[in-house]
């Protein structure tokens, strides 16, 4: 992580950014306190979570939807 003021952000901005692409983080200060970051974006897949456990604690009562919706359309035939 780098610290760079403001006015040299204004002044290399085309440097900045190209180190911010390169994986670089900046944080941007203005009198010596943080006031911004400057951060290379993330283009990778979004990961995510695991749904797996949050499934299996589902509690599920009667029949399967599958099962209902064939029940339905044979009704509707009759």
């Amino acid at each position: 992580m780098k610290k760079v003021q403001v006015n040299k952000i204004r002044e290399h901005l085309a440097k900045y950014l190209a180190e911010a692409e390169q994986g670089e983080e900046i944080v941007i200060t203005r009198h010596s306190k943080p006031v911004a970051r400057l951060l290379p974006v993330d283009h990778g897949k979004p990961v995510f979570p695991d749904l797996e456990e949050f499934r299996k604690k589902i509690k599920v009562s009667g029949k399967p939807m599958s099962e209902e919706i064939v029940e339905l359309r044979k009704m509707e035939r009759n």
